[in-house]
């Protein structure tokens, strides 16, 4: 195909009339390099490109790429009822199948047929010679045989062995939402996350690093975090959902695994629930993706990885939560899942050593308050925390009194509040606020070259904190006996204060300002990233609506088919208002003309840019 064809002209000019959003959305699901982007002539060209078809295609079920192929066998392309009646489905069907590829750009629709570049056309019928099924094969070949049965012998087994992995694999997640809820984890350039926040949450799921990919997807797949501005975040989905009870936080996960696969493949699943999800499930997709290829199959692994992780297979054989999911939906399971897992306590043991163990999973709520006071140990079945001088300074910073935090331990306690814990804080509360951090007057603050104040009325502690190593980074100056400044952010101050162990508190108020850099939900996704964006504007600017515009879009689809020796009918406006076409063969443009064969007449022809009105590709 040449660089520029019939078809790229025609499929600039339906670029031209989409939306900015769609045509992001294009460019970013059909991987096409933005940079390499001017105008829509650019981009109809790296969409008929072979390797972007070959890529597009090989996302496509194959109901779709039957429909795409039979329409294909028509260069005018076929109607939908005409596809109807070689695929054996209904017209609505058929629509519904193409769905897809009309949204990949990889055919077009007119009032009255469906009609697939040529391009499209040509990698399609070039399928068959690299192992590939044709477009009879699409439409006809059946699907493998069905699925070896399960031996139902050790259901029991089965099932508990499902719900303890539907147990800690839900926790496991819950533990990666908080830990990014509290500090976000950075991205890489080249995509993932950097080494140490990767342990950081594999520490937190007390997981390896290499399944912390399998369940952070999972969260991402449920919308529980979202990667944005450089980090991954939790969301406000994910906020509300690790407050639920275990087993609607399951059914979430659960929902977003089965919404991540094809119909196709859960209609399967749903249909062979009594089977072992195998070898034979892999045959199945590769039937259902021809053109799927390696990429697929590690997405499929994957998600087998998944639902073994979530209970719903284990080794490959369905559970009854796992036949409920595919069968029904994610309630049914859940409801499957409950009376399989422990139920959830709402009391602890507070211990003289200052840790606090949970008999049984921890009810959401408590759980969230006891963290803020205490440091998680071990998280599961039978949670494990501690409570230090630190992790009462951080709950006292956070609004929390003494008064309030020992009412809060007595009412979960099954022993009472043990005396050390009772005098830990209580005495941390007294310190608390040794140290005050505030913001400094406007003209203070411009007289001393600082924004932000740090004062004690132990001169000891003020000087054991400008000395500190934690705290270099503040770059803390002292200013009087009882005062030291800092160039930093009032929050940025206090919060390396509390970091480092010391008795820091407001100024103004009692609660201490949300700390710096670890917004708990991602702020408004943005619609594209700034090189879609950037090519989007460089594509309109470059095609702009208006007469000045028009005669530069007609300019530029001239030069394309000159360089591409395509014929064009141009509708011209004659000097009386009437219009007329012509069918020609451009031959060069210059000074605001252009000149073009007429092979009916056999003359060249010479029109002004400015009064052609359409151009029209003639292959």
């Amino acid at each position: 195909m040449p660089a520029t064809s019939a078809a790229s002209l025609a499929l600039a000019a339906r670029l031209r009339d989409l939306d900015d959003t769609v045509v992001a959305r294009v460019i970013r699901e059909r991987a096409i390099a933005p940079a390499s982007l001017r105008d829509v002539f650019d981009l109809a060209e790296a969409l008929l490109d072979p390797a972007a078809l070959a890529l597009a295609l090989s996302g496509l079920t194959r109901r779709t790429l039957a429909a795409l192929a039979t329409a294909a066998e028509r260069e005018e392309g076929a109607t939908p009822d005409e596809l109807a009646a070689r695929l054996g489905r209904g017209v609505d069907e058929v629509l519904h199948d193409l769905d897809a590829a009309m949204d990949a750009l990889l055919a077009d629709r007119t009032p009255t047929h469906v009609i697939v570049w040529p391009a499209v056309a040509a990698e399609l019928a070039a399928w068959p010679a690299r192992g590939l099924p044709s477009a009879a094969a699409l439409r006809d070949e059946a699907p493998p045989p069905a699925l070896a049965p399960v031996d139902d012998a050790d259901r029991r087994f089965l099932d508990r062995g499902a719900a303890e992995r539907a147990f800690t694999t839900t926790t496991a997640v819950t533990e990666v939402v908080l830990a990014l809820a509290e500090t976000p984890g950075r991205l890489l350039a080249r995509g993932g996350l950097s080494l140490p926040d990767a342990k950081r949450l594999a520490a937190a799921a007390g997981c390896g690093l290499d399944e912390l990919a399998a369940l952070t997807d999972l969260a991402a797949l449920a919308g529980l975090i979202d990667d944005d501005s450089g980090a991954t975040r939790t969301t406000e989905v994910g906020d509300a959902w690790r407050r639920r009870p275990l087993a609607e936080r399951w059914s979430t996960l659960a929902a977003a695994w089965r919404d991540a696969l094809p119909p196709e493949l859960v209609a399967l699943l749903a249909e062979r629930a009594e089977s072992r999800w195998g070898s034979g499930l892999v045959d199945f997709v590769d039937w259902l993706y021809p053109a799927g290829g390696e990429p697929l199959l590690a997405r499929l692994h994957r998600r087998g990885l998944q639902a073994d992780r979530l209970g719903i297979a284990v080794d490959g054989r369905p559970s009854s939560i796992g036949r409920a999911l595919v069968a029904h939906d994610a309630g049914a399971a859940a409801a499957a899942l409950a009376p399989l897992v422990p139920a959830e306590v709402e009391q602890v043991y507070l211990q003289h050593d200052l840790t606090i163990v949970s008999p049984g999973p921890l009810a959401g709520a408590i759980d969230e308050r006891l963290r803020r006071v205490a440091d998680v140990e071990s998280s599961g079945l039978a949670g494990r925390y501690r409570i230090t001088a630190d992790s009462v300074t951080r709950a006292i910073a956070m609004g929390e009194t003494a008064e309030g935090l020992t009412a809060f331990l007595a009412s979960i306690s099954l022993t009472g509040v043990p005396q050390p814990l009772a005098y830990l804080i209580d005495e941390t509360a007294r310190r608390y606020g040794a140290v005050r951090v505030g913001a400094l007057e406007p003209d203070e603050a411009a007289e001393l070259g600082a924004r932000t104040a740090v004062r004690s009325d132990e001169p000891l502690l003020l000087e054991a904190i400008l000395v500190d190593a934690a705290t270099a980074s503040l770059a803390l100056r002292r200013v009087g006996p009882h005062r030291a400044v800092s160039r930093f952010e009032t929050d940025v101050v206090l919060w390396t204060l509390i970091d480092a162990r010391y008795p820091a508190a407001a100024d103004v108020g009692t609660v201490t300002p949300e700390r710096p850099g670890r917004p708990r939900t991602r702020p408004a996704p943005v619609v594209v990233d700034d090189s879609v964006a950037a090519a989007v504007a460089r594509i309109r600017s470059g095609s702009t609506v208006g007469v000045d515009g028009d005669t530069a879009w007609v300019a530029r689809q001239w030069e394309l088919a000159l360089r591409g020796k395509l014929s064009l009918r141009a509708t011209v406006r004659l000097p009386d208002g009437s219009e007329r076409s012509f069918d020609l063969e451009p031959t060069g443009i210059a000074a605001g003309r252009v000149r073009g064969r007429d092979k009916a007449a056999d003359i060249e022809r010479t029109l002004p840019v400015s009064s052609i009105t359409a151009l029209e590709p003639l292959e």
